[in-house]
């Protein structure tokens, strides 16, 4: 786990080694959350415009989802374990 400081301005330093993990460039938005007593950031995926629209099967756009939502939960759960968060 990494301390991070918080400036006069309120501003944190997201460490390098996260950010590029995270694949984090300037200009990357991120949501903040406040649970209990933690800030959680999420990212908030860039979306082009041609990936806005698809033309797949009801199935395939089910199977899609089922193995993103998989992909998105593996990574957070290795995000927290890196920070030491249960």
């Amino acid at each position: 786990m990494t301390t991070v400081t918080v400036s006069s301005k309120g501003q944190i330093v997201i460490p390098k080694k996260l950010r590029e993990m995270l694949g984090l460039t300037t200009g990357n938005k991120l949501k903040v959350f406040q649970e209990n007593k933690k800030i959680i950031l999420v990212t908030e995926p860039e979306v082009k415009p041609s990936e806005l629209f698809v033309s797949a099967s009801p199935h395939a756009v089910d199977k899609a989802m089922k193995t993103s939502r998989k992909i998105d939960e593996e990574k957070i759960k290795g995000l927290l374990h890196d920070l030491g968060i249960k």
